[in-house]
């Protein structure tokens, strides 16, 4: 498959575009009004506005700029009978910027080249008569804290999409090579915020008074036996510690209330769910035997993306055909993708485009999306759609 040198320079100067006017989750106005002009300037596709996200459709009956004049009616038939027996196929692509270190949204995670790829294979697959199917393109806001998934998923449903892919652009991998792996691709995980509120009391009185300090020092070693345990018996789970506040810095009056910050992630989503359960659990007790108030938030929670396994085949087959170089993943990626909640919905696989060995790391101010996969990316969605 060869994509002109004209289309690949449209994309990346939409790419380019992009970068420049990085948004915040859930907040991406100017993006998705570039996104949406952009296909209707350059495809005959409908484009849906939903609000907070949008999608477009390419109808394998619509009338698209290659002729179909030139199909005899036997080739039309064969294309109709085959669509009839075809579920719609979707991909989605991420708008949104990620906030760095300073709050302030930039695209160091590639969104900016995800959105670009999507628009790129709308184009392509707009010029081609021989479509069997409906085909559509989710553009889906908010993939940075776990919200925008929640939302289009709707469409799975409603349009009777019967399988579903996306692509996270990785560094750390040779550049171009398409990134597989059997099972789960990202990890599920979310932030927990663990606050328990007890009883002041003068420091030189402590007795006379609730601290929940103990507790919560206590809950984290029996979170780390729990984990200790999962790894052994249930597969792959990790709680990363990220803060505990306890008191205030008045020396005369005892702690009464404190919080513990955790991120815990696993491999499975049921082992997730479980696992997540337990350490409320924990902090219940906890909690309850101290005769403290509890506040337990989740914070940000992703679900498993769970491939799988004949679309991951699809995935292969579909770069064994255009001679991409496969590399399969040893383990999953320990992020998450909230890409999951489609697959809990539908059959489909997501998988990765390396974006070189020395390529700066993802969330890092120095990162930025190599424009060199962007045609290896496209490759590989008009593939899937052709299939």
């Amino acid at each position: 498959m060869e994509i002109e040198e004209e289309l690949l320079t449209k994309i990346y100067d939409l790419r380019h575009r992009l970068h420049n006017i990085p948004e915040a989750s859930m907040h991406e106005t100017q993006t998705k009004a570039m996104l949406m002009s952009f296909l209707r300037e350059n495809t005959n596709l409908e484009v849906v506005d939903r609000g907070e996200w949008f999608y477009a459709v390419l109808k394998c009956s619509d009338d698209r700029m290659g002729d179909e004049n030139n199909d005899s009616d036997e080739q039309r038939r064969q294309i109709a009978e085959k669509s009839a027996n075809r579920f719609p196929i979707a991909f989605r692509a991420d708008v949104d910027a990620v906030c760095g270190q300073d709050g302030k949204p930039g695209h160091y995670c590639g969104h900016d080249g995800h959105s670009s790829i999507l628009c790129g294979t709308a184009v392509l697959l707009s010029r081609m008569a021989a479509l069997n199917r409906d085909v559509y393109f989710i553009f889906q806001p908010g993939e940075e804290i776990g919200a925008g998934a929640k939302l289009c998923r709707e469409l799975i449903a409603g349009k009777n999409i019967g399988e579903v892919y996306g692509l996270h652009n990785i560094p750390g991998y040779p550049r171009n090579h398409v990134l597989t792996i059997d099972g789960t691709f990202a990890c599920a995980s979310t932030g927990l915020e663990i606050h328990m509120t007890g009883a002041a009391s003068h420091a030189a009185y402590p007795e006379a008074g609730k601290n929940p300090g103990p507790a919560l020092a206590r809950l984290l070693l029996e979170v780390e036996k729990l984990t200790e345990e999962y790894n052994r018996s249930k597969g792959f789970v990790r709680m990363t510690l990220i803060g505990m506040d306890v008191g205030s810095a008045n020396y005369g009056v005892a702690a009464s209330e404190g919080t513990l910050r955790m991120t815990v992630r696993a491999e499975k989503e049921k082992v997730f769910a479980a696992y997540v359960d337990e350490i409320k659990k924990l902090a219940q007790n906890m909690a309850y035997d101290g005769e403290f108030e509890l506040e337990i938030q989740e914070i940000e929670r992703f679900p498993a993306t769970e491939n799988h396994a004949k679309n991951v085949d699809k995935l292969r087959k579909c770069a064994a055909d255009q001679n991409i170089v496969i590399t399969e993943l040893a383990e999953p990626m320990r992020w998450s993708e909230d890409f999951g909640y489609y697959l809990q919905a539908t059959n489909g696989a997501f998988f990765g485009v390396g974006d070189g060995e020395d390529h700066a790391q993802l969330h890092t101010a120095g990162f930025e999306f190599p424009d060199e996969i962007i045609e290896t990316a496209i490759k590989m969605f008009v593939g899937l759609a052709l299939m």
